[in-house]
């Protein structure tokens, strides 16, 4: 194994921050593109600091039966999720993207699978805005 380019410490004090700030997103019950895009900035975030943990030589240890995985209410697919379907399917892909990662031994595997999903949430929040009714200014 190589030397590694950060200190563990550090690398492990990320990914807590990350966690943290991955669980508050998935729990928020805010409006749908606000919701959305805090998720895809948790989850980019959580890449990266997946990514710094592999650049420790941290390495990742499966979760067997993660691939079941899901996210808070409203955000599961029986909740009548506003946005273009065909969008809200590849973010249940990037959903059990996830969990099919956590139970593999690949933390750049799963770094990455958390970053398509937030590509995904911003597309899904931009998509939410755009359907929202204007508000009148004035």
């Amino acid at each position: 194994m190589s030397q590694p380019l950060v200190s563990r410490q550090t690398a492990i004090d990320q990914l807590r921050k990350s966690d943290e700030r991955w669980g508050a997103a998935v729990r928020a019950f805010d409006s749908y593109p606000v919701r959305l895009r805090a998720l895809a900035d948790a989850a980019s975030n959580h890449s990266r600091a997946l990514i710094l943990a592999d650049l420790a030589n941290i390495s990742w240890e499966p979760r067997p039966g993660a691939r079941n995985v899901q996210l808070a209410d409203g955000l599961e697919a029986a909740s009548g999720r506003p946005g273009p379907k065909a969008t809200w399917r590849r973010f249940d892909q990037g959903v059990k993207n996830i969990g099919l990662a956590l139970e593999g031994d690949s933390i750049v595997g799963l770094a990455a699978a958390f970053s398509k999903l937030s590509e995904v949430a911003v597309e899904l929040a931009d998509a939410c805005e755009a359907e929202q009714p204007q508000r009148a200014t004035g």
